[in-house]
């Protein structure tokens, strides 16, 4: 992991260089010699250029926050708050997703960093928004085992499910431009789980979907 970062680090910084200046040029073009040209194929190339730019810009910002994400600083702390507060980010603006919970009455104080595990949810949110695509539901159940000493924590969504043979590689690092790829979001979850003393797994949901299982020690 920390190999990882540090390749992480010197790409963002080598790439963030030329970057800027790229798009800046681009939009100075788009803004100079759009309606004088009129011409279709200069639009679209210039589109073009914009839209990778933020598209790499994306995925620089991603890996900077990769390389110098902190370890968990772990305090006394309430989960069920912290999974309320994240499905309120996403209910107004889905409308077309229900968001559903099922969270005990009664429910230990976990020792946390609220803010890493806030930041965990988020990420596996927006997977799950990402899989549904246009219209389904997201269900985010809690349980405890006061034998074992755990909490379980579900994310499970109706959308395209993973295939087997991404499920094996699901958390490691992977590069990738493609906007509807993992990038680093599921890295970072399984770092943060683990600096938790937790463990993370994905697994089909029936009928269809993936469920996230996340399972941290009381």
């Amino acid at each position: 992991m920390a190999a990882w970062r540090e390749v992480a680090r010197r790409i963002a910084h080598e790439v963030k260089n030329p970057l800027t200046p790229i798009a800046l040029s681009a939009q100075r073009l788009k803004r100079k010699y759009s309606e004088q040209l009129n011409e279709p194929v200069f639009n679209e190339c210039v589109r073009m250029i914009i839209d990778n730019s933020d598209l790499i810009r994306n995925l620089v910002n991603e890996f900077s926050s990769f390389a110098r994400f902190p370890s968990a600083d772990p305090k006394p702390c309430e989960l069920p708050p912290i999974i309320e507060e994240t499905m309120a980010l996403y209910k107004e603006g889905y409308q077309k997703v229900t968001f559903e919970t099922s969270i005990p009455s009664k429910f230990p104080t976990l020792s946390l960093d609220r803010q890493q595990i806030k930041q965990a949810m988020i990420n596996l949110v927006d997977n799950a928004i990402a899989a549904i695509k246009n219209k389904g539901s997201i269900i985010i159940s809690l349980s405890h085992d006061p034998i074992l000493k755990k909490v379980r924590l579900e994310i499970a969504d109706d959308g395209a499910g993973i295939s087997d043979e991404d499920k094996t590689r699901l958390f490691e690092p992977n590069f990738s431009t493609k906007t509807a790829g993992m990038g680093l979001g599921l890295t970072i979850v399984n770092s943060i789980i683990a600096d938790h003393g937790g463990m993370i797994s994905v697994r089909d949901n029936i009928p269809h979907g993936a469920k996230f299982v996340i399972e941290l020690p009381v």
